[in-house]
């Protein structure tokens, strides 16, 4: 980013959280006044801003951001992006962006927010998103955050010290273990590590492989630097390829998993925001659509989005499989079998509705519905009754929520027949024609590891990478088919707030929003005309 951009971004950045003294608004918190004394720029929230947006922004209106922050350092493009408000009455009478006064820069913001030009709605939306995410998450030494105090936030450290003594008690030798190293360790490959380490592990797993020299020219597709044969290679690691990966290595397949993200064993989780978005999530949360109007979290990590998801494991309402078995003629969710493959996945993963303690946003989500008379019920949870943590969506840290890195992966694992293949990216499925047929047959997986290319040569190849990278990855294998990715729904979420002013004849005990159960009570709201539900639930 350039010296000009950076000032633009700098006086954007301030603008959005300034610095003023708190004794203006009779706050004498030590905690609230250092938050309000701390701007964006004392903290190295520019800095760390456009490194970001540098470094691991990926988007296609990217260069909004960057043709923006350049119009703003000058008068005539500040003058197109804040039309009057760049106007001072003092020569030379319109100024640049950074020049303004702090309270037109709020005005001129403000209005950014609400522009019929979509762009400018775009670029505010963008750099005011960025900023508070990395002003909100970035930690000290010590892992504290100066406004987390004034908002009431503890940090995860508290939570989990408290609980410590609790889980020693109840951890075995076995657990401890897998509290060091994780559940998956031994069936974790680390292509970082020698080629020799590599392939004896791969062959003392029963796989066959073949390596090959690396050039001068790098390795590639038909010149892999190793290539390893397997019964199926599965490609993700989440609620679809974990499952099949877990249970044809259990049946007594050999199995390989190729996985876009690492793995973190439960001692490695900070369940700091910032560090486990950028660490397990696609693009390090930062993922948005074309227009930007969405913000699109993805699991990257082995587990996919079943490592960071609230534990909500919700079963196919009947009327949506009435659907797709009716209307569009997929009989298999018609089927009992469907309905006994949802119970076995239920079952396995000891998902239940009961909870011990109920957290605050949804004890005041249950009592609002029962005091207006509306519908509430518990949500099934793939966690004991006793889950008490509020940081699963950053990776559950004590191992409870059953998602497929403590389930079918643990199988694939300890039945000895599987391996795990973390930080590699699929490149394309590898297919062939035989016998002349215009029907092409996979043959496996080519991925890529840093610069170095491997080919997996599988009698089965399964692509499970989310629905977000598997119509890409098909498209880039030359599959053609238009429905490929065209049916994609997303589920937006709305969030809501609500001050609720401390009452004596409040009968729970004060707690904060993210103690207790993290997810447990549900209103869904039926539409009128067509008497179905499709997701509008309060949660």
């Amino acid at each position: 980013m350039t010296a000009r951009e950076m000032v633009s971004l700098v006086a954007i950045c301030d603008t959005l959280i300034p610095s003023f003294d708190a004794s203006e608004v009779g706050h004498l918190d030590d905690g609230v006044a250092g938050y309000y004394s701390a701007s964006a720029s004392l903290t190295g929230t520019p800095d760390r801003v456009a490194r970001l947006m540098s470094e691991r922004l990926r988007h296609p209106k990217k260069w909004i951001l960057r043709v923006g922050l350049w119009s703003l350092s000058t008068w005539i493009g500040s003058l197109v992006m804040c039309g009057r408000r760049s106007f001072t009455g003092e020569y030379p009478y319109f100024r640049r962006f950074c020049w303004l006064p702090e309270t037109q820069r709020e005005e001129i913001l403000l209005n950014w927010a609400s522009s019929y030009f979509i762009l400018l709605r775009m670029f505010f939306r963008s750099i005011k998103l960025i900023t508070a995410f990395v002003f909100f998450t970035q930690v000290d030494e010590k892992g504290n955050n100066l406004a987390w105090k004034a908002i009431g936030y503890n940090g995860p450290s508290s939570d989990h010290s408290d609980h410590e003594e609790e889980l020693n008690e109840k951890t075995t030798k076995k657990n401890k273990h897998d509290e060091i190293f994780g559940p998956l360790y031994n069936g974790i490959i680390d292509l970082k590590s020698p080629r020799e380490a590599v392939t004896k592990k791969l062959t003392g797993h029963g796989f066959t492989v073949s390596t090959h020299k690396r050039t001068k020219n790098g390795s590639s597709i038909s010149d892999p630097v190793m290539t390893i044969q397997c019964d199926a290679v599965v490609v993700g690691s989440g609620s679809g390829g974990g499952v099949v990966a877990g249970m044809l290595a259990k049946a007594g397949y050999k199995v390989l998993v190729v996985e876009k993200g690492n793995y973190y064993a439960r001692c490695n989780l900070s369940l700091h925001e910032g560090q486990a978005l950028d660490e397990m999530y696609l693009s390090g949360g930062l993922l948005a659509t074309t227009d930007m109007n969405v913000v699109i979290l993805a699991g990257s990590t082995v587990g996919g989005g079943s490592t960071i998801n609230w534990s909500a494991s919700i079963k196919t309402p009947e009327h949506v499989m009435k659907e797709w078995s009716e209307k569009s003629e997929l009989e298999m969710f018609g089927s009992h079998l469907y309905r006994e493959a949802m119970d076995v996945v239920c079952e396995r993963k000891g998902v239940q509705c009961e909870f011990l303690e109920e957290g605050f946003n949804n004890e005041i989500l249950r009592k609002g519905c029962e005091n207006l008379g509306l519908p509430v019920k518990n949500i099934p949870r793939n966690a004991p009754s006793d889950h008490y943590c509020g940081f699963c969506c950053l990776g559950c840290k004590k191992g409870q929520k059953q998602g497929t890195s403590e389930t079918w992966l643990v199988d694939l694992v300890e039945s000895g027949n599987g391996l795990i293949l973390p930080g590699c990216e699929a490149m394309e499925v590898l297919y062939e024609c035989k016998g002349g047929k215009k029907t092409k047959t996979s043959t496996g997986v080519a991925f890529a590891f840093g610069d170095d290319i491997y080919v997996v040569e599988a009698k089965t190849t399964i692509v499970a990478c989310g629905a977000l990278r598997t119509p890409h990855l098909l498209k880039r294998s030359g599959l053609k088919n238009g429905n490929i990715g065209r049916n994609l729904c997303l589920h937006p979420v709305v969030m809501a707030w609500g001050w609720f002013p401390q009452e004596e004849e409040w009968p729970e005990k004060k707690k904060k929003s993210y103690e207790g159960g993290i997810m447990t009570a549900m209103s869904s709201v039926v539409n009128a005309e067509t008497k179905r539900s499709y997701g509008e639930t309060v949660i």
